[in-house]
């Protein structure tokens, strides 16, 4: 198993991997903290607050806050509290704020005060405090949305009181007082709305529920062992799963299970290790991964384990990176847990480290009617997957249509012409573009539109050049750009079709000639094109186009390779992978590229297996996967899987078939299809998907029933349905809830891949059925998958249609003023209806990513757009940015 080495104050952040049992860096907090808060919001990054740290004098209460981007690994700091604390509690309210109440100061003065925490402003203000002083409480929120504190301590009394915070008024009330006094028990919601308080000082055998709808308290059954600095979690099947503690005796490793239907406690299985101050996480699959803590003599829990309810057993997985114990644990939206913070028996630790859920399998469905290759693959509004033409000896006219619903195949009608190594798009309108390709006789200039509604192919006019072996790439606008391809030869030439007047026009030429290149469209509206095969063989340059500029300029140099594939990763980074170079052969490196540096970086980590002709996927949890193509020794079945949290490789099960110069879609479902290409037999009708290995059952997933399935740019996005809050007791925090199951709305376009976590919109509210995000930006036109994430579950995902909006004019900012009340504001004119989102940042140096939402410019009269910020006086400055939308 290995130990733990290393001071207290470490700088490292890791990732623990179930798989292999060993853990792996991420990223450090600012400042080293233990009994924080850590809180899931609604943009799916993690807010840490307060906490105790470390100064030159010992350690102090923390008054800053900081935030964990999962997407790009990073921490950047939210403010800070107006009164310094460790051993509060932090509770999402509905309208996703977050409320922080009491705990204790440096000089340990217990606490009555409390703090909100606006996501949209990014700032605190303080709201009515508690009833009575205290920390080392419980807060729990509550199905009506209000926020139930238990028990806790306030000096040298242990509290009994218990009383209740509602958002609407912004008050506290009092709500009992529980049996007996208690200090680091637990409080779990459960799933009819009761909340159940156990064990604790003063009487860590003995346990009692609340239930809101009466206002009162009721002894339950006592529990196997008496317990302090326990955790307690919510399973699937509605018991109570406790686990660790320590009592008069000992420090338990039985661990229990508590049943709601007659209130009694039952012993289940044993940790390996008795802990206490750990943390116990509700995974995607049902099972709890309870990690770190100390035993009785304060010796250091290095190891993590895992109980599956459906055994009763407990499974020892391996060390965390850091030993720790008083840290945080937080279920992400893509299944994975973050551990934050603690001690390591030296003090408050910078580090933090995520837990990994195994990676997933493959299976076989229905067969395509016809094998094929070197065809293409579009997903179309409807969720289905066309495959269009390809090669089996001869080239195809005939396109097959798949129905992940039914798992079936049915022919849908025949291009005008055969053709493979071609191209296809899905357009805004919902119309497929397919161009170029060669038909067994001549290279293709003509293009193609599928309107899946009629289910027609049409001619559509031809590209000024004949070419095989291009890309196409729907550009941010709408249009779609063509570059390079072969035509006797690799080519410069680059065209762009407008589907408004269905004609191909020329654009500048690239810098380079090349085919079999990647073409990837960047957040910032650019196009990359990397690598390729040149005149000379393969190629090392990559160029940038600018649809507004209209030329293409050199960026950064690359390991020379062709026939990659490059993927637009959720931080606006390009994931580069394998290859191939006639000189040096079949390519395992990959290499990142970074927009705002202009620079490909080697990964440390390679992929383990040299391949060309492949596909990369993005998954929903954020993860590449990596599938079959060509190596050494021909077709290739093995597949890895990509962290860009950890930027780690880790082998996943392989392909029921070896294939390469094959297509893989991302299903609205969460699955990969994988279709067609050559095995070392010839090519293959076989089809087979991918399933990334969350463990769910189906019952358990978000429902998606009613949403906007037409958006314009700069709107919100409403959703219905239900399952959007997941089961109470998520994830815990020390001993505390920190609860995981707000609902997490991820939008990720069908063409380019880029995705965003919408956070919840200004003045509304979230709920199991409901949720209405900020307004839409940063996405291009077109359609996009649209999905929420509950206890690291995935719903089904929906198809909408981003549109645009009227056509700005540059923003020039005419009048601005300081408001009496401290508010300040500004006014611009521009073009009527257009819409406009406003950010803001507290340093002007803060990468464009990592700006915060302030809302809507709002359209006072036609053409005339105002913004008033109500919150800026609560802070010494700020910078805005006004982006269309």
């Amino acid at each position: 198993m290995g130990g733990f080495s290393g001071s207290g104050y470490l700088a490292s952040v890791e990732l623990y991997d179930p798989a292999t049992g060993q853990g792996t860096a991420t990223a450090s907090l600012n400042t080293a903290r233990r009994f924080h808060t850590a809180t899931l919001m609604a943009g799916g990054q993690v807010l840490v607050a307060a906490g105790q740290g470390h100064s030159p004098t010992g350690n102090v209460a923390v008054a800053g806050a900081e935030m964990y981007d999962p997407t790009t690994r990073t921490w950047q700091a939210a403010g800070s509290l107006g009164v310094p604390r460790f051993s509060h509690t932090a509770s999402v309210l509905a309208n996703g704020q977050v409320l922080v109440a009491g705990g204790q100061t440096s000089s340990l003065l217990m606490l009555a005060s409390a703090e909100l925490y606006d996501p949209a402003r990014a700032v605190w203000t303080p709201t009515s405090p508690l009833l009575s002083a205290r920390c080392n409480h419980t807060a729990t929120l509550l199905t009506n949305g209000q926020v139930l504190v238990a028990g806790g301590a306030s000096g040298s009394t242990t509290l009994a009181s218990t009383e209740v915070f509602t958002p609407s008024h912004a008050t506290w009330t009092g709500c009992g007082s529980l049996a007996f006094g208690r200090i680091n028990h637990t409080a779990t919601l459960l799933a009819d709305g009761t909340v159940l308080v156990a064990g604790g000082t003063a009487s860590p055998s003995s346990a009692e529920v609340y239930d809101p709808a009466t206002g009162t308290w009721a002894a339950t059954g006592l529990m196997v062992a008496g317990r302090v600095a326990h955790t307690a979690t919510l399973l699937r099947n509605g018991k109570v799963l406790v686990a660790g503690g320590q009592n008069s005796l000992n420090s338990p490793s039985v661990s229990e299970l508590y049943d709601p239907a007659d209130r009694s406690w039952t012993p289940t299985g044993s940790l390996a290790f008795g802990r206490q101050s750990h943390t116990a996480t509700l995974l995607a699959n049902g099972n709890v991964l309870v990690a770190g803590g100390v035993d009785r003599t304060l010796t250091l829990i290095t190891t993590a384990e895992i109980y599956d309810p459906a055994t009763g057993l407990w499974t020892t997985n391996g060390p965390l990176a850091t030993a720790r114990y008083f840290h945080t644990a937080n279920l992400l939206a893509d299944g994975s847990v973050l551990l934050v913070g603690g001690d390591n028996g030296n003090g408050p630790l910078f580090s933090t480290e995520l837990f990994n859920l195994p990676t997933g399998t493959w299976a076989a469905t229905a067969s395509l009617d016809l094998a094929r290759a070197s065809h293409a693959a579009t997903q179309l509004p409807t969720g289905k997957v066309l495959v269009i033409g390809g090669y089996n000896g001869t080239y195809l006219a005939s396109t097959d249509l798949y129905d992940p619903f039914g798992k079936v195949w049915t022919s849908f009608g025949s291009l005008n012409a055969p053709r493979g190594g071609h191209t296809a798009n899905l357009l805004p309108g919902g119309k497929i573009l397919v161009a170029g390709g060669f038909d067994g006789t001549n290279l293709l200039s003509s293009a193609e539109l599928l309107d899946p509604i009629a289910g027609s192919w049409t001619l559509t006019g031809s590209m000024n050049v004949p070419r095989e072996y291009h890309t196409t790439t729907l550009l941010a606008d709408g249009r779609v750009a063509v570059a390079g391809g072969q035509n006797g030869g690799p080519l410069t030439a680059a065209e762009i079709f407008n589907p408004a007047t269905a004609r191909w026009t020329p654009i500048a030429s690239m810098n380079t000639a090349r085919e079999n290149h990647s073409a990837t469209l960047l957040g910032n509206g650019k196009l990359l094109v990397a690598g390729g095969l040149g005149n000379s063989g393969a190629l090392g340059s990559t160029e940038l186009y600018d649809p507004v500029a209209g030329g293409w300029t050199a960026t950064g140099v690359l390991t020379a390779r062709e026939n990659h594939t490059a993927t637009l990763l959720p931080s606006g980074q390009v994931l580069l992978v394998g290859g191939y170079n006639p000189a040096s052969g079949y390519l395992s490196s990959a290499q990142i590229y970074d927009p705002s540096g202009g620079i490909w970086t080697t990964r440390l980590n390679s992929p383990a297996t040299g391949r060309a002709r492949h596909t990369a996927t993005l998954l929903p949890n954020g993860m590449v996967l990596i599938a079959g193509g060509m190596g050494v020794g021909g077709p290739l079945s093995d597949a890895e899987i990509y962290d860009p949290a950890t930027g780690t490789w880790a082998a996943t099960r392989a392909l029921t078939s070896a294939r390469a110069s094959y297509t893989a879609t991302l299903l609205a479902s969460g699955q990969v299809l994988a279709v067609g290409g050559l095995d070392a037999n010839g090519v293959l009708a076989s089809a087979e998907c991918f399933d990334a290995g969350f463990g769910f059952s189906g019952p358990w997933q978000p429902q998606i029933l009613a949403f906007s399935s037409s958006l314009s740019l700069g709107g919100s996005l409403t959703l219905s349905g239900s399952g959007f809050r997941g089961i109470a007791g998520g994830s815990a925090g020390n001993t505390r809830d920190s609860s995981a199951n707000y609902p997490l709305l991820q939008v990720r376009a069908v063409e380019g891949g880029q995705s965003v976590f919408l956070p919840l919109a200004a003045g509304t509210n979230w709920s199991s059925t409901t949720f209405t995000s900020v307004p839409v930006s940063g996405l291009p036109v077109g359609y996009a998958l649209a999905t929420v994430f509950a206890n690291g579950i995935p719903s089904v995902s929906v198809i909408l249609s981003i549109t645009a909006v009227p056509m700005p004019t540059p923003i020039f900012l005419s009048d601005s003023a300081l408001l009496p009340s401290g508010a300040f504001q500004f006014t611009f004119t521009n073009a009527p209806g257009a819409t406009f989102s406003v950010w803001f940042a507290t340093e002007l140096a803060t990468p464009m990513a990592n700006w915060s939402a302030a809302g809507s410019a709002a359209e006072v009269t036609p053409g005339q757009f105002q913004f008033s910020d109500l919150q800026a006086a609560n802070l010494p400055r700020r910078f805005y940015q006004v982006r269309s939308p």
